[in-house]
């Protein structure tokens, strides 16, 4: 029998004992292989977000209105009569001083009133002093018994009607120089006008609006807000500023809010008292008014990283320590021009993705840098 022959059991003795070895360590390679790609797989699958740390700040509550410069006294004037304009001498913009004469009526008519009522004076006068020499000696008279007392009586009863006569002239006389005096349209105060409604050869009626006189002093700044802003509380002082260079400003404080509300803008005129107003503030100037109406902790968060879930505005949120996403009903109080102010759903310190939410769902897992936080 050959030598091989002898030695085969033991051979296989060996296989039976080693011969599996190979093949295990093959296995644990491959599975260790695949399990390494496995996590390589799943790191990959792992999607790469920008997040944000929710920061509460303080939140400022502001609005604003525009109006315009007005004078705390206006003065609307009229003639007190009627008739044919034939002089102006003011205009819009104009300054004009207390007293200055604006426009003229045509005087023809009450300077012939006049001279009649001058002339029926002087005709009393005249009749006064008649009756008064004749009363006079009447009563002389009277005393020596060279004249009744009926006569004396009859002569006192002209005298006292010719007094009454007299005053009543005087009275007209002192109409008709009222009258003349109406022809001339005067400034009540200093001041500016701010309106017109009178040309040369315009027939006017008494007490029709001709001119609106600003008077010269304080300065009010006015404003027609919509009624619903009205309900908030009214700060004490805010700043105005010229539209045109918001670098002009000044400080005022409510003077008054118009009771009534004007149907058809659906507003409330309110005025504001402004201190001290600069040069550049001239009257008719269009204003803006910044108010501060609340001061509050509130969480703010970019636009960008706004979600819905059930038709309900959310954002997705990190969890930092599984890395897991999540999204989250938030409230919104109101938008700003770049962020979203919330008045609920975050606390301070959530990680919210800011970029690359669209690519989410629900309990995925996600990578992001530290860069990424802020």
């Amino acid at each position: 029998m050959p030598q091989t022959s002898a030695r085969a059991p033991e051979r296989a003795r060996w296989d039976r004992r080693f011969g599996a070895a190979p093949t295990l360590a093959a296995l644990s390679v491959l599975a260790l292989t695949a399990c390494d790609a496995g996590n390589k797989q799943a790191t990959a699958d792992a999607a790469h977000v920008r997040v944000e740390a929710a920061t509460v700040t303080s939140d400022v509550v502001r609005a604003s209105a525009t109006g315009e410069i007005k004078a705390r006294v206006e003065s609307d004037l009229s003639f007190k009569i009627s008739g044919r304009v034939i002089s102006r001498t003011a205009g819009v913009g104009d300054h004009v001083m207390a007293g200055q004469v604006l426009a003229t009526l045509d005087p023809t008519e009450q300077k012939a009133d006049l001279e009649s009522a001058r002339a029926a004076v002087a005709s009393q006068e005249a009749t006064l002093r008649m009756t008064s020499s004749v009363l006079t000696r009447r009563k002389a008279l009277t005393q020596t018994g060279a004249m009744s007392q009926q006569n004396l009586d009859s002569a006192l009863q002209q005298y006292q009607s010719a007094g009454k006569d007299l005053e009543a002239a005087r009275a007209k006389l002192e109409t008709a120089i009222e009258a003349l005096q109406q022809t001339e349209l005067r400034a009540d105060a200093d001041g500016t006008i701010t309106d017109r409604d009178v040309e040369t050869g315009q027939v006017v009626q008494a007490s029709t609006t001709v001119f609106t006189l600003a008077h010269d002093g304080e300065r009010d700044a006015v404003f027609n807000v919509q009624e619903s802003a009205i309900s908030r509380t009214v700060p004490q002082s805010m700043e105005v500023a010229l539209l045109s260079r918001p670098d002009v400003k000044a400080q005022a404080t409510p003077r008054e809010v118009s009771p009534a509300l004007d149907r058809s803008l659906g507003t409330v005129r309110v005025k504001l008292a402004i201190s001290n107003p600069p040069a550049e503030m001239t009257l008719g100037s269009a204003i803006i008014a910044n108010v501060v109406l609340a001061r509050r902790e509130r969480v703010s968060i970019p636009w960008q990283s706004m979600f819905s879930k059930a038709g309900k505005p959310a954002v997705w949120v990190v969890d930092p320590d599984t890395k897991i996403t999540r999204m989250k009903p938030v409230i919104i109080e109101r938008y700003d021009a770049s962020r979203v102010v919330l008045s609920g759903g975050l606390q301070a310190g959530e990680l919210i993705v800011v970029e690359g939410g669209q690519f989410l769902r629900e309990n995925q897992s996600v990578s992001y840098t530290e860069e990424s936080t802020r």
